[in-house]
């Protein structure tokens, strides 16, 4: 073994020993969860329902999962393409017979008609992206700013077909609930104005909608909490915070009056036996259901598991495109000549 690893095993031995004794100065976990029921809200028991109590809950509507999937086949930019899926499924056929609404699209910089997409998205979006100004190149700075603004299309891309296969499925099969892989913010900030037509659909239809969030990554928590509570945090983000500190089966109710996020409603949750928190997202106007949402969610949520819905799994594995069949579909539509000029990166030919 060479000495580098030696090396990197103490320092990540000395890392170990540091996070250790950030973390002995922590509150007991009883002065936390007082500190959160007096700045944030209530902790409160989810409960596994019976098949009759969801057949009540739900009334002979569905639940439907949505999620979406992107791959980028290529190298570095312009050379790439990106591949886009998304999904939503129902529990319950449609009038048709189906029970999915599935959309797929494509956008790369090869194709004029998205190069000028990329170009209008960068002079609409030119205050949002950073590039090194110290760089003398001119068209090397132009390359890094189309560069940003190609991944942040891709990112609006992805949210606006998340959206609109959510939106067809409430229409198609008017669902009781949908759950949606993520939260709201990501949604909102990307979709505008999709998501103001999602948000009226929904309440329209009577469709509750949540977004889930499988681990936090926000750093609200820290301005309720008093430094006597906050020391031995290394960051106080909210993942750090709420590590452990929920039971299993256990949610925070936070406030109406002082939300955790302004626009929605947010609650924090431990849905299986790993102590790592998550939350669900809800729009405000619907926070009355969320006790039944919430244990319904944890009803199907397997112990052993993330911590995720095991419908929003299902639809999972069904969105995501393998890179075997990328690779399948890339090779059997688009010429050897074109892969090996435009789409293969030089790390495709490393012999190790």
């Amino acid at each position: 073994m060479s000495t580098g690893i030696f090396t990197l095993a103490e320092q990540l031995q000395g890392l170990n020993r540091n996070l250790h004794n950030q973390r002995r100065d922590r509150v007991s976990n009883t002065k936390l969860r007082a500190a959160l029921e007096t700045s944030v809200g209530e902790f409160r028991q989810a409960r596994r329902l019976s098949g009759p109590e969801t057949e009540a809950i739900f009334s002979g509507r569905p639940l439907v999962g949505v999620d979406g999937s992107v791959n980028q086949v290529g190298g570095n930019y312009p050379y790439t393409v990106h591949l886009f899926k998304s999904l939503a499924k129902s529990t319950m056929p449609g009038r048709n017979g189906e029970t999915a609404v599935e959309r797929v699209e494509m956008i790369s910089p090869l194709l004029p008609d998205n190069l000028r997409e990329i170009r209008n998205f960068l002079e609409e979006r030119r205050h949002e992206i950073r590039v090194n100004e110290g760089l003398d190149d001119t068209e090397r700075v132009n390359d890094l700013a189309e560069q940003q603004a190609y991944f942040m299309l891709a990112d609006q891309r992805m949210v606006e077909m998340e959206l609109k296969v959510a939106m067809e499925a409430i229409e198609r099969f008017s669902p009781h609930l949908v759950l949606m892989d993520g939260g709201f913010s990501r949604l909102k900030g990307k979709g505008g104005e999709l998501w103001d037509q999602f948000e009226d659909l929904a309440l329209t239809m009577g469709s509750v909608v949540v977004g889930v969030i499988e681990e936090v990554g926000s750093y609200r928590l820290q301005s309720r909490l008093g430094e006597d509570v906050l020391n031995g945090f290394v960051h106080r983000h909210d993942r750090e915070i709420l590590f452990g500190t929920l039971n299993q089966g256990e949610w925070l109710k936070t406030s109406l009056d002082r939300p955790i996020k302004n626009e929605f409603y947010t609650v924090f949750t431990r849905l299986s036996d790993l102590p790592q928190a998550g939350a669900c997202d809800f729009l405000r106007e619907q926070a009355d259901a969320v006790e039944d949402v919430i244990d319904f969610i944890y009803t199907i949520t397997p112990n052993k598991s993330r911590g995720i819905p095991l419908w929003l799994d299902v639809v999972d594995a069904e969105v995501r495109l393998t890179k075997k069949q990328i690779d399948l579909i890339v090779k059997t539509n688009v010429d050897v000549e074109n892969i090996e000029s435009f789409l293969r990166p030089q790390r495709d030919r490393r012999d190790f």
